[in-house]
C-alpha cells in the first residue's frame, strides 16, 4: 500500500479554545471522514483515519500555529487537501498549511511560543529578571495522578516583558516541558479571566 503523510498547522481559537484534546481529535477524525480524501485507515472492526498529534494544547488556550498529522492511501495536492478538509472544519479551527513529508521523518517538537495578554497594572518586569537569574525554579504540579516536582527554568528559552503582555519560548523534551501558566505564576502573574494566553508558533524539527 502506498502511503503520504501530511502535516497540517492549523488555528483553534474563539470558544473552541476550550474544546480538550480528546474533543479535537474526534473534531478531525470526523472532519476527515466527511472530507472526501483517500484515508490510511487503521485495521479491525472499527477502523479510524491514521492521525497524530506532536504536542497537546492546555485548555483554554488559545492558538495560531497547533501541528496535526495524518496519511493517505494516494498523493492528493495539498490545495485540495486545505479545501476538501477546511470545509469540514467549524469556525475557530481554520487550516493554515498543508504540507507533505516523508514517512521515516519522525516529527519532533523542538519548541513552543506564547503570548500572554495581561492587564497594563501588571508589571512583572522585576518578577522575570528574577526567574532568569536563577539557575532553578521548582514547583509541585498537581494532576489526577497526583503531583510531582517540576524544574521549571530548564524549558525556558525566552521570556521578556512588555507592557500589557508576556513573550515566552518553551523548549519541549521527551522528558517534558512547562506550561505557560506556569511561568507565568513564577514571575508574579496570576493565570486568570483577565489574562488571556495564546500559542504563537510551534518548531518542528526531525529526530
Amino acid at each position: 500500500m502506498n502511503i503520504f503523510p501530511y502535516r497540517l498547522r492549523f488555528t483553534k481559537t474563539g470558544k473552541l479554545r476550550f474544546l480538550s484534546h480528546h474533543d479535537l481529535m474526534r473534531l478531525f477524525e470526523r472532519a476527515l471522514r466527511r472530507s472526501g480524501l483517500p484515508l490510511r485507515m487503521t485495521e479491525g472492526f472499527n477502523p479510524h483515519p491514521i492521525l497524530s498529534f506532536p504536542t497537546a494544547l492546555g485548555l483554554g488556550i488559545e492558538s495560531d500555529d497547533e501541528v496535526m498529522e495524518f496519511e493517505l492511501t494516494a498523493w492528493t495536492a495539498p490545495a485540495k487537501i486545505q479545501t476538501s478538509l477546511g470545509e469540514q472544519l467549524p469556525e475557530g479551527v481554520a487550516l493554515v498549511k498543508v504540507e507533505p513529508f516523508a514517512r521515516r521523518d519522525r516529527s519532533e517538537i523542538q519548541y513552543v511560543e506564547y503570548e500572554a495578554r495581561i492587564p497594563a497594572s501588571l508589571d512583572p518586569s522585576a518578577g522575570a529578571k528574577e526567574f532568569l537569574a536563577k539557575p532553578e525554579t521548582w514547583i509541585e504540579r498537581k494532576s489526577d495522578k497526583g503531583s510531582k516536582k517540576v524544574e521549571l527554568r530548564r524549558y525556558v528559552l525566552g521570556l521578556v516583558t512588555e507592557p500589557g503582555r508576556v513573550l515566552l519560548r518553551i523548549r519541549v523534551t521527551d522528558q517534558g516541558t512547562a506550561k505557560p501558566e506556569e511561568i507565568l505564576r513564577a514571575i508574579g502573574v496570576e493565570p486568570g479571566p483577565d489574562v488571556r494566553i495564546k500559542k504563537t508558533y510551534t518548531e518542528v524539527g526531525i529526530r
